[in-house]
């Protein structure tokens, strides 16, 4: 995926918004109005995930892509583990009532072979203004299955670890600029309870294993452990991984957030932002949010790599993409919006409209 630089001017508003626009959102009316499959053929349906980066394009799209092509673009809008459980079932009994879904990097090559996407090689080929060679490598790569490339990133990721650089310094403590994870715990157990309920570190507890699973499976990975094998022989019960697992819970209990069982990336994010936890762990995108002009604590933030044990480093490549349902009957119309929103020029307009996007690979 393209980088992208600078900050949302107005990206914790629309964090802080984004439960409302699911409620209004899900389910019912697309962008503009309308319902799922209304519009007839010069409309599509989109099925996504609820993360900030989807409010801003939910924000442009009816006044540039909808006013410029004419297709009317229908969003439905759930929070992680919901969309993924409806993806799954929609693409799995190909209904083709959602033409367009937001898939990961880790699932587009498991509904490849299962046939529930559709190739993009044709489209791309016939599209002279949509530059594939602009996407990373290594994140077309991760999107491609058999040869055959079956999504196009919206944005990618990898994970750091967040800090509150005015509580560490008023503790004396200095972010050591390549962290353990047994040095992060001692820096919690220090700044928590610097400000009036305030705890040393938010961490990811809601289950889900694109919620609770993407850091812990950082974690366990580096301190030597692994969920199987090459030959898939499960590794669950192995030393290396009760004892990652035992060192997240104990952190979580001892100095994690308040209600940590209902935490993912959201609620993390909330905390951060809100001076309710000195530090987060999670993805990069997040930077866009806690530095927008409107975030209160904006610019007293740290950054530093994913912690480590064993490994030289850690962290995720993720990205958040666009697939089509192979049932869709709105193929054309789908990959026009798809190049759109993955596009250099809808990034430009991002920074044009709404400020520059956070850095979110």
């Amino acid at each position: 995926m393209r980088r992208r630089r600078g900050h949302r001017r107005h990206r914790w508003a629309a964090v802080a918004t984004t439960a409302g626009l699911v409620a209004a959102l899900t389910g019912c009316a697309g962008w503009g109005g309308g319902g799922i499959g209304g519009g007839g053929a010069n409309s599509i349906d989109v099925l996504m995930v609820n993360n900030p980066q989807m409010v801003d394009l939910q924000q442009l799209t009816a006044k540039h892509f909808s006013a410029e092509t004419g297709i009317r673009v229908n969003f439905t809008v759930l929070p992680e583990n919901d969309v993924r459980d409806k993806i799954s079932q929609e693409f799995s009994s190909q209904s083709g009532q959602y033409d367009v879904a937001s898939l990961s990097n880790f699932e587009i090559p498991i509904y490849a072979k299962a046939k529930w996407i559709a190739p993009m090689d044709d489209f791309i080929a016939a599209d002279p203004e949509f530059d594939q060679d602009d996407i990373l490598g290594p994140m077309t790569e991760s999107l491609s299955s058999d040869g055959k490339i079956y999504g196009q990133p919206f944005y990618g990721e990898s994970s750091f670890l967040m800090y509150r650089k005015d509580i560490l310094d008023a503790k004396g403590i200095t972010m050591p600029a390549k962290p353990t994870w047994q040095e992060v715990a001692d820096i919690a157990a220090q700044v928590d309870g610097a400000e009036p309920g305030m705890k040393g570190i938010c961490l990811r507890g809601q289950p889900g294993w694109g919620q609770l699973f993407a850091p812990l499976t950082t974690v366990v990975n580096t301190f030597g452990g692994t969920w199987f094998e090459e030959d898939w022989t499960p590794k669950v019960n192995a030393p290396e991984f009760s004892e990652a697992v035992q060192f997240y819970v104990d952190l979580v209990r001892k100095h994690g957030e308040n209600g940590a069982p209902q935490a993912g990336f959201t609620e993390c994010l909330n905390n951060l932002v809100q001076g309710n936890v000195a530090m987060w762990y999670d993805a990069t995108s997040a930077a866009g949010s806690l530095e927008a002009d409107d975030s209160p604590n904006k610019g007293k933030f740290g950054y530093a790599p994913a912690p480590v044990v064993k490994t030289d480093s850690a962290g995720w490549l993720y990205a958040w993409s666009w697939s089509i349902q192979q049932a869709s009957e709105k193929k054309d119309n789908a990959w026009k919006f798809i190049s759109w929103a993955s596009s250099k020029e809808y990034e430009q307009l991002v920074g044009e409209e709404l400020g520059q996007a956070g850095v979110d690979l």
